[in-house]
């Protein structure tokens, strides 16, 4: 039942060292495994690089399995889109219904996100211990 809830990615160990890792995966969309995708413009491959917790001593090169927990995941889109949208959102309806300033409220409405990136960049490493990620080796 523990796996309905796990995130898992193949990926390919970049540097490892006291713990930590840094992982090189590939995504994919799902018109990435599309048998049309040659025809199509839409087909989308990424590289990314993911930091994650490893429990024992990695190479560089090493394939390993990546896993993470889903409902991190939907809290990561809260914090990351959701919340600064409703932020957005509020500043506009509460500046607009005060000044009736369009140019001052559209300013305020997107500077609102710079003290509130700042603070999420601050409490960095408390995000990185609630959204981690940890590697097994691969079995293949």
């Amino acid at each position: 039942m523990a796996d309905k809830y796990q995130i898992k990615h193949e990926g390919i160990v970049e540097t490892a060292e006291g713990g930590h890792a840094r992982v090189r995966i590939l995504t994919q969309s799902a018109c990435a495994s599309c048998h049309a995708k040659g025809v199509c413009t839409a087909a989308d491959l990424q590289e990314k690089i993911i930091d994650a917790t490893c429990d024992r001593p990695y190479a560089t090169g090493d394939k390993v399995i990546l896993t993470g927990n889903s409902k991190s995941g939907l809290q990561a889109a809260w914090w990351a889109y959701i919340l600064p949208l409703f932020l957005i959102l509020g500043t506009l309806i509460i500046t607009f219904s005060i000044t009736r300033n369009e140019n001052l409220t559209g300013l305020l409405a997107l500077g609102i996100l710079v003290p509130y990136y700042l603070i999420i960049k601050l409490l960095n490493k408390k995000f990185f211990k609630t959204f981690s990620f940890t590697i097994k080796p691969s079995t293949e």
